[in-house]
């Protein structure tokens, strides 16, 4: 699939600058199945704005994953997805043109052992490189581990607990915990 967007901005007239832009978005998609069990998927998505007076925004993120869903039993389901994504911001001249790069790599599982129980986790990946205002470079990588497990309590009604922490550079890490009721 794919799609196209092109939409434009008048100035406003109370303001001192010229305000018009033009903002072009893009996306593709790909699913190719493989077998029952597995798919090859592929997305990306360009997001461009260009500013009359000033510079542009640039967003690329280019994502591949594969998809893995037990067809027989179906209790298993499983993604793992790579991405590459790049933005650029040159919209503010008293800063300097900003600009990011980043890989992110992750995998999420659910597993559904019996009518009420679901359990789901996911592990993620990044790895990120900046230039921040006045050209000074920064980076940053973390990872994520998180798990949540639900259970059934009637046909409308479940409980659940889920858990994350955040690994950083440097020690840094933070940590979330909670408990659910839904209907």
């Amino acid at each position: 699939s794919t799609r196209l967007e092109v939409r434009s901005s008048g100035d406003v007239s109370e303001t001192a600058e010229d305000e018009r832009f033009t903002t072009t978005l893009w996306q593709g998609l790909v699913a190719r199945k493989l077998s029952r069990d597995w798919t090859l998927l592929a997305r990306n998505h360009l997001l461009k704005t260009d500013y009359r007076a000033r510079g542009d925004v640039f967003q690329d993120r280019a994502q591949l994953g594969l998809a893995w869903r037990e067809t027989d039993r179906n209790r298993v389901n499983a993604l793992g997805k790579i991405e590459y994504k790049t933005e650029s911001d040159a919209s503010n001249a008293a800063v300097g043109e900003l600009k990011s790069r980043a890989w992110i790599a992750s995998v999420h599982g659910d597993w559904h052992p019996t009518r009420p129980w679901w359990m789901t986790g996911r592990f993620a990946a990044k790895w990120q490189k900046d230039k921040l205002e006045g050209g000074v470079p920064s980076s940053f990588r973390a990872q994520l581990l998180a798990g949540r497990l639900v259970y059934d309590i009637t046909e409308h009604w479940d409980v659940g607990v889920l858990a994350a922490a955040q690994f950083g550079q440097n020690g840094a890490r933070q940590t979330a915990y909670g408990a659910e009721v839904g209907y």
